[in-house]
């Protein structure tokens, strides 16, 4: 049985004069932990979709100056539903570094993933980023099969053979410039929007 896999568009941060306490919290990697900022909950994380989430693995894709960069693929999830919000939750692991990740699309075509190009090639966008942008940015819907098994194998072949330098040590590693307020005490955060969601 093939596995499910749904590619999450993550946004970069934010200029610091206009949200100068953005965090760009979630994903939380260390816990295994994305949902709790409420980002997605309009789409993705919507209660009425959450069943349709258990057992797949999540791609996050982020963007930045070298395009779009698949920085981490989740295991297959378990989804907890709290009152305010739906998390989804892994067994952790570091994610790439932005700048040392597997490229899904940038601007001149280059990617690692052949089958992702093909699928976007269509939209109807002026460049390649937007044209993944367009397609993913509020996407529910998991892959193809076919596209799901070469993003899953160029990504797991990558993650096994990568010296631990390629993985992110602190959580703005994964992030393509650091946010307007970078998180020092990020157990912290979880806990509070623990008891808040």
């Amino acid at each position: 049985m093939e596995e499910k896999v749904v590619i999450v568009h993550l946004r970069r941060p934010r200029g610091r004069e206009k949200y100068p306490g953005d965090k760009r919290s979630d994903p939380f990697w260390e816990f295994g932990s994305f949902g709790l900022t409420g980002c997605h909950g309009k789409n993705l994380l919507h209660p009425n979709r959450m069943y349709e989430l258990r057992g797949a693995r999540l791609a996050f894709a982020q963007g930045g100056k070298l395009g779009m960069r698949l920085v981490y693929v989740t295991p297959p999830v378990r989804v907890r539903q709290h009152k305010n919000r739906v998390e989804v939750l892994w067994s952790p692991s570091k994610p790439f570094r932005y700048d040392l990740s597997p490229p899904l699309i940038d601007n001149h075509g280059e990617t690692n993933f052949p089958c992702i190009k093909k699928m976007i090639a269509s939209v109807n966008r002026d460049t390649w980023v937007r044209k993944f942008s367009s397609k993913f940015r509020t996407n529910c819907e998991p892959l193809a099969d076919s596209i799901a098994g070469e993003l899953l194998a160029n990504y797991d072949c990558e993650r096994h053979l990568s010296p631990q330098s390629r993985f992110a040590t602190l959580y703005q590693d994964a992030l393509p410039t650091l946010p307007p307020l970078v998180d020092n005490d990020r157990p912290r955060t979880y806990n509070e929007l623990l008891l808040s969601a």
